[in-house]
């Protein structure tokens, strides 16, 4: 098994960790940090919420080691679109852990208004509201610099011929529709609605895509032939 074999399979299972790792993650604590009775129930359940974010948290060496992994070979093509994507990818990465800290202080706000009796509720409450709309416009932040880091992935896969040109023609499509949706959350355009209801409506087809995408690298690899006519074109 050649060099671009294994990177192919490891890039696979790194895109699969960290989409699996998020769905699980995002089925098991939001909806608890969300609730309107939020205050009352995070800290009581903060070993599901502490096991859900320890999930999220896996999510972001995922993330960090995919560029890192496929810098040598997108270099062969365009060395500083490649570094462009092993940058935004680390920012990405960075935003990842803010966001899991700043869930995990619900924990702790949680157990002070429990321990308190209840009392000055409205204090607990802004506190609570300063930390979700941390979190809120966090994560609208990290899907913006998201799709700003697979553009240029998606754009090197397209130019470069190392997957099909199917396949990552519908990566570019699916990133500017997440991004499009983001940018219209942005300018109010959805009103107050929840980011991640918004986000419902146009990340499914990002996250399908990098499913059949990761299969068909474990599969079929990068274009051998693709990778080869780059590495005669330079010893030319």
């Amino acid at each position: 098994m050649n060099t671009y074999r294994k990177t192919a399979i490891s890039v696979a299972v790194l895109f699969l960790i960290a989409l699996v790792f998020n769905i699980v993650a995002s089925n098991i604590y939001p909806p608890i940090l969300n609730a309107p009775d939020y205050l009352a129930n995070v800290y009581p359940n903060k070993i599901l919420v502490t096991i859900g974010i320890l999930l999220d948290f896996i999510c972001a060496p995922a993330m960090i080691l995919i560029p890192i992994m496929l810098f040598p070979l997108f270099k062969k093509f365009d060395e500083r679109i490649a570094l462009g994507y092993v940058v935004f990818r680390l920012l990405e990465g960075i935003l990842f852990i803010f966001l899991a800290i700043n869930s995990l202080s619900l924990i702790s706000l949680s157990q002070d208004y429990i321990n308190s009796g209840a009392p000055g509720v409205s204090y607990y409450q802004a506190l609570g509201n300063a930390i979700h709309a941390k979190i809120e416009w966090g994560t609208l932040l990290y899907i913006i610099v998201y799709t700003l880091g697979a553009l240029l992935f998606y754009y090197l896969l397209y130019t470069s011929k190392l997957i099909p040109r199917w396949l990552s023609g519908w990566g570019l499509f699916a990133v500017v529709l997440l991004l499009t949706g983001a940018l219209l959350y942005l300018f109010g355009f959805f009103g107050t609605m929840p980011l991640m209801k918004v986000m419902s409506f146009f990340a499914p087809p990002i996250g399908l895509q990098e499913i059949v995408m990761s299969v068909w690298l474990i599969v079929k690899g990068f274009n051998s032939s693709a990778i080869a006519s780059k590495s005669v074109g330079r010893a030319e």
